[in-house]
């Protein structure tokens, strides 16, 4: 099963479960199920959000150089250089 089959069935037993509470069948307190119940999904959106801005900041604080690559592309854009100047071609 791929990750994206896991996801999709995770999610859908998920939405189930919530609708199942939302309709009543699923046995859950008065006050959950008509104030709570019906806000989960936006607080599940809320908290996958903030867990993407902390995931994506923690890596920008992480982030690490790579100076052997740097030097890789460096020595790739001279040699496309040179051959584009081999074909005639004027390059700054």
């Amino acid at each position: 099963m791929t990750r994206a089959h896991q996801v999709g069935v995770t999610l859908a037993a998920a939405a189930a479960v919530w609708f199942l509470g939302l309709v009543g069948i699923l046995p859950l307190p008065e006050t959950v199920q008509s104030q709570v119940w019906p806000a989960v999904p936006f607080l599940a959106l809320v908290s996958l959000g903030a867990y993407a801005f902390i995931n994506i900041g923690y890596n920008l604080l992480v982030f690490r150089e790579c100076p052997e690559a740097y030097h890789e592309l460096m020595q790739e854009i001279q040699e496309a250089k040179d051959d584009l100047r081999s074909n005639g071609v004027d390059v700054a």
